[in-house]
């Protein structure tokens, strides 16, 4: 099914003349401007993200899937953080810096806290492409503090929404598009349903962003407005604007319920160190009033080896240890050690890397935006060693990890000079998931390392219904 509706579109773009493509790129222009699609670099410059005009085009039956697996292997992830309590063997292998070990401290001193909120994207390599059957499965990593694509996901689907109703959407009856979960709206239910479960009974959302900082998304400004749209209280704040009042947090004049947070604890240290009191927002992680909680600190990349190695296997049911068989790829923190590879024999990890280079890739343990990637068959051996010894001399450690496939996809896109152009380029998807919603961020690029803070670009994604 999928496979001729693509067919279908590539047909229509290509068949378009000049005036045609030339008021497309024109409507896809002032779609990005009114929308907001936008990237700052870290000198505060903004630039428009790269949309490709072809859609993934998802079933609901994957849908069902994408969310059955997902939710269970974020309920699988949320044991991690009574694990890294009580398990000094998993605290080495995702170790925190001193500072952060004492913010985490002090917030589990008398006891762990019973609502764990994270809101994390869940990236694996699916590419809605033109096959009707995903096959080959895996997940990449998981983010659980200041993820990517609430804003975008949405507004990148409405951009070229009336692209394709010009003309598009008859060709493809019975057949019709309908939009995804709005990830905006997800995280206002999660949010109101944390702020009933910790008994606040007022919701004035405050969304925490570091002013220290010019780079990144522009999606805390643009989520605060959607919030205020529906009817809930909701500001930007710098960490260093909060204070306490009578017991409670405030901001502007006003009580805050529920902190969304963008920083990680590091960002927040980093502000501590050079001065500023931080107390007011230890007191809201005391309180479990942000989102995602202190348990979303512990998204490393060094958390696949918890559920990949065999020594772990006990902290899990036999569901879970299939799923991560057949989804998650083998992952080991690198040091001189002895441990076990994928098919269960024990090896000496450093001279099994060296020796698989080919099948293998190096990722920083804790780092975003695809920084320190090296990908061990598109390095040469002298390269692959270098990139190890310094993976062994790094401070927060890097991983090793089975090499995943990630596909190519022909996709129609504008070049620089506005032509219609059908390139080929790399994609993978996050998933937003909840209990009862899925909402799902396509990204492609030219490098296998795909990612929008490395001029990637984003895929629109629509719901496909109807047929026989």
């Amino acid at each position: 099914m999928r496979k001729s509706i693509v067919k279908k579109l590539n047909h229509y773009l290509s068949a378009l003349d000049g005036g045609e493509t030339l008021r497309i790129a024109r409507v896809l222009n002032r779609q990005v401007e009114r929308l907001n699609i936008k990237y700052v670099s870290d000198s505060g410059s903004p630039r428009d993200i790269r949309l490709v005009l072809r859609p993934w085009f998802i079933q609901p039956r994957e849908l069902r899937f994408f969310h059955r697996l997902i939710y269970a292997f974020k309920a699988a992830h949320q044991k991690l953080c009574l694990l890294y309590l009580h398990n000094p063997r998993i605290r080495e292998l995702m170790p925190l810096r001193p500072d952060e070990q004492k913010w985490f401290n002090r917030i589990n001193k008398d006891k762990f806290q019973k609502y764990q909120t994270v809101f994390g994207r869940w990236d694996t390599n699916v590419s809605f492409d033109q096959r009707d059957r995903i096959t080959g499965v895996k997940f990449l990593e998981t983010n659980t503090v200041g993820i990517g694509g609430i804003h975008y996901i949405p507004v990148v689907s409405e951009g070229i929404e009336e692209i394709l109703k010009l003309g598009f959407e008859r060709e493809i009856r019975p057949y019709r598009l309908l939009p995804q979960a709005d990830p905006r709206r997800i995280l206002a239910e999660e949010i109101r349903l944390h702020a009933r479960l910790i008994g606040r009974g007022s919701l004035n959302v405050v969304f925490l962003e570091n002013r220290d900082y010019l780079g990144g998304t522009i999606e805390l400004p643009e989520l605060s407005r959607y919030f205020l749209k529906l009817g809930i209280s909701a500001s930007l704040a710098d960490p260093r604007d909060l204070y306490l009042k009578k017991g409670e947090i405030f901001h502007r004049g006003r009580v805050v319920d529920i902190i969304y947070r963008d920083s990680e604890l590091q960002e927040l240290i980093d502000i501590e160190r050079k001065g500023h009191n931080m107390e007011v927002l230890k007191q809201a992680f005391v309180n479990n009033q942000v989102i995602s909680s202190i348990a979303g600190e512990l998204d490393h990349k060094s958390g696949f080896e918890v559920f990949t190695n065999p020594d772990f296997a006990g902290f899990f049911s036999p569901a879970e240890r299939s799923m991560f068989r057949k989804y998650l790829p083998w992952t080991r923190l690198i040091r001189e050690r002895r441990t076990t590879d994928k098919a269960g024999r024990r090896i000496d990890l450093v001279p099994y890397a060296i020796k698989n280079r080919e099948q293998l890739i190096l990722k920083p343990s804790r780092a975003y935006g695809g920084k320190g990637v090296r990908i061990g068959s598109l390095s040469s051996g002298s390269q692959w060693e270098e990139g190890l010894r310094g993976a062994l001399r790094s401070r927060d450690g890097y991983v090793l990890q089975e090499r995943v496939e990630i596909r190519q996809e022909n996709f129609p896109v504008f070049n620089a000079k506005g032509e219609l152009r059908f390139d080929d380029f790399y994609s993978v998807s996050g998933f937003l998931v909840t209990r009862n919603s899925t909402a799902v961020l396509g990204r492609f690029s030219r490098e296998m390392v795909v990612n929008v803070a490395r001029k990637g670009g984003i895929i629109p994604a629509f719901i496909l219904k109807g047929g026989k």
